[in-house]
């Protein structure tokens, strides 16, 4: 099992180290040459182009079933989920088949309402209550991942 981080916006890479140390899993950043950051010594990184969707196609191109991503794209854990592999956002919103397609619809509207010039109200500022409600999901989906793995 392999963690990817869609790491350009993400903010939870340092209890996404936590977790994967504590279950010793291989984690990778993925994040474009605009992003870099300093590395945190545990993860691998691996820097891709500013190209639109640059960093989504390297994640799926390279995620194998029962992986782990991280990602607040719905678009990118929609793709993750085909490749039967396990994603969650940073908010700790676990994806799956049940609530991807809702969510795209969901995804689909607001980009419809700004195309006709009206405005949607983005995500709350995040914050600790969310960074905790992150460490319990994946705790959760990396428990999901080695004890009921996709066949």
């Amino acid at each position: 099992m392999i963690i990817y981080v869609d790491a350009d916006a993400c903010a939870v890479k340092k209890e996404t180290v936590q977790i994967a140390r504590k279950y010793n899993i291989e984690v990778v950043m993925v994040a474009s040459i605009c992003h870099i950051t300093k590395e945190d010594g545990y993860s691998r990184y691996l820097i891709v182009d500013s190209g639109d969707q640059s960093v989504d196609m390297t994640i799926v191109n390279r995620v194998n079933k029962n992986d782990v991503v991280i990602t607040d794209d719905y678009g990118l854990a929609s793709m993750v989920l085909m490749k039967r592999a396990f994603c969650i956002s940073s908010r700790g919103l676990i994806y799956n088949l049940e609530n991807i397609d809702r969510l795209m619809m969901q995804r689909y509207i607001g980009q419809q309402i700004r195309k006709g010039g009206g405005r949607v109200k983005g995500p709350s500022k995040h914050g600790k209550e969310d960074d905790l409600h992150f460490i319990q999901g994946l705790d959760k989906l990396i428990y999901e991942a080695q004890y009921n793995p996709f066949e």
